[in-house]
């Protein structure tokens, strides 16, 4: 029998969970509440405005030492007078970090490049033409990164003791606290739909006993079943923080609120989130602080959900098809996209060169260099 054959054998003595998963069946109770809060699209907008779109890139290479390399760039591209803004870093980890510290190593100076260069390009837009015609795109969830970041940025060093997660989070302040200064839109759009901020909105209303321990789908699972419309939004601040730092709250609670609705631009795409700053619906809410540390608080509903229309009419105005979710976005990811094998044959012995030592010296581990080989 071919592996083929066993892998079928194995899917047809797994149907039972394999079907539970594929047709999210845990998340079907959630579905008669969500249709009730589901909304038609509304017109693609038809205001011109200047789109940045931000995005960045990032590997943690293992090498035959055992040291790792961490290679981030991070682009932001748009009309002038932003232009293309190209930003990259590169940090060397010793042996004696293990791969999940390499991990938060990249991703962290990955979004501290595109925090960057989302700012620059904020200046330079609102330097030359009105910042309310503004809107700075950046690849994921405002909110998700925030929570993210604000797990404890104290223990979140690496390299020469470089606190990159304190300063990423002053950093992100700033960045949500000018773009309110200007009037710009700030728009996050995410492609996965792992979180739990709407399911966890749904639940706060339904009756008790619906569901149990264990039995909380994602979101994803509950949007699979709407046809093309958005979500009535909600309102995320530090209560949806799983378990934020003090000395990050300290940083972020004077940070706008995020507002959340999932949109599907068209009934054979998959649901795109949306993340807006409060402040750029004239909201006052801020991040704020948990009520008791440690706690998830379920998310509020917008009152008036007809205030985050303009915002998924934008995201209407740039869709463009099931390959470009995001105009702005697309062109920026095909910009930054780097490789695994480009990186390893052409960018690790360019940083040889520059750093005065043998390529040889920064060879990939075992397990990649037979790919490489092929």
């Amino acid at each position: 029998m071919s592996a083929i054959g066993h892998v079928v054998r194995a899917a047809e003595a797994n149907r039972d969970a394999i079907r539970r998963v594929a047709t999210s069946e845990v998340g079907a109770r959630l579905v008669p509440p969500l249709r009730a809060r589901w909304l038609p699209l509304p017109p693609a907008s038809p205001e011109r405005r200047l789109g940045v779109g931000v995005d960045g890139t990032g590997h943690a290479v293992s090498l035959a030492t055992g040291a790792h390399l961490v290679v981030s760039m991070a682009s932001a591209l748009g009309p002038e007078p932003v232009g293309r803004i190209d930003l990259a870093e590169v940090e060397a980890l010793p042996a004696r970090y293990d791969d999940a510290a390499a991990s938060s190593a990249r991703d962290l100076l990955m979004r501290s490049l595109e925090t960057a260069a989302a700012h620059e390009a904020l200046r330079r837009a609102a330097g030359v033409v009105a910042g309310a015609r503004t809107t700075i795109w950046i690849d994921g969830s405002l909110h998700g990164d925030l929570a993210h970041m604000a797990g404890g940025p104290a223990v979140a060093r690496w390299g020469g003791a470089a606190d990159r997660a304190g300063a990423l989070l002053v950093a992100t302040r700033a960045l949500h606290l000018d773009a309110v200064a200007c009037g710009a839109r700030l728009l996050g759009l995410a492609k996965t739909q792992r979180a739990a901020v709407l399911v966890n909105a749904l639940e706060a209303e339904a009756p008790p006993g619906m569901g149990g321990p264990g039995e909380r789908p994602r979101d994803g699972e509950v949007l699979a079943a709407m046809p093309d419309g958005w979500s009535w939004p909600v309102v995320l601040d530090a209560g949806q923080f799983p378990s934020p730092d003090p000395a990050a709250m300290a940083i972020l609670e004077s940070c706008p609120a995020i507002v959340t609705t999932y949109v599907r631009p068209h009934p054979a795409d998959l649901p795109l989130r949306l993340d807006v700053p409060a402040a750029a619906l004239g909201l006052p809410d801020r991040l704020g602080r948990p009520s008791r540390p440690g706690t998830v608080i379920a998310p509020r509903w917008l009152a008036d959900p007809d205030l985050m229309r303009p915002f998924v009419a934008e995201v209407t105005a740039a869709y463009g098809g099931i390959i470009v979710h995001n105009g702005p976005l697309y062109a920026i990811d095909r910009l930054v996209r780097l490789t695994r094998r480009d990186l390893e044959t052409v960018v690790l012995p360019a940083i040889a060169r520059a750093a005065g030592v043998p390529a040889s010296a920064l060879g990939v581990d075992r397990g990649r260099r037979r790919f490489i080989l092929d």
